[in-house]
C-alpha cells in the first residue's frame, strides 16, 4: 500500500512541476481546464499527504525526528493552503477572493510547496517500504 501511494504521491509532484512550467507555453482556456484538474489532484494529495504525515509522527512517537515534524508542518501547511484557496475559487465560487494578481501569487507559492512536500511524502512512503 504504501509503495503504491509513493508512487502517486511522486507521480503528483511531476504532474505539478511540469504543469506549472509549461502553462506558461500555452495559456488560454486549455491551461485553466488542465489547472483545475491539477488542483483536484492537488487537494486529494495534501490530504493523503497529511494523513501519512500523521501516521510518521505516530511511528516516531518519542524520539525526536525533526524529518517527521517538518514532514507534519510542511503538509499541514500544504493542506491549509491548497483547501483554503481551492474552496474559495473552484467549488463556492466565494465573493471573498483575493485580487487576481495576489491569487496567482498564492496559487505559485501553494504549486512549489505542493511538489516539495509530495516529494519528501513519496520518498519516505518508498523508503519504508524497501526498509521492510
Amino acid at each position: 500500500m504504501k509503495r503504491v501511494f509513493g508512487y502517486a504521491h511522486i507521480g503528483l509532484a511531476l504532474v505539478v512541476a511540469c504543469q506549472f512550467i509549461a502553462s506558461p507555453m500555452y495559456g488560454g482556456d486549455l491551461n485553466g481546464q488542465i489547472w483545475d484538474i491539477v488542483s483536484i489532484a492537488m487537494a486529494i494529495g495534501a490530504v493523503s499527504a497529511l494523513i501519512f504525515a500523521t501516521l510518521r509522527i505516530r511511528e516516531t512517537e518519542g524520539s525526536h525526528d525533526w524529518g517527521a515534524n517538518v514532514m507534519l508542518i510542511a503538509s499541514l501547511a500544504s493542506a491549509l493552503f491548497v483547501w483554503r484557496l481551492f474552496l474559495s475559487s473552484q467549488v463556492f465560487d466565494s465573493a471573498e477572493k483575493p485580487p487576481y494578481e495576489f491569487r496567482l501569487l498564492m496559487w505559485y507559492g501553494i504549486d512549489v510547496l505542493s511538489v516539495l512536500v509530495n516529494l519528501f511524502v513519496g520518498r519516505y512512503l518508498l523508503r519504508a517500504v524497501s526498509r521492510s
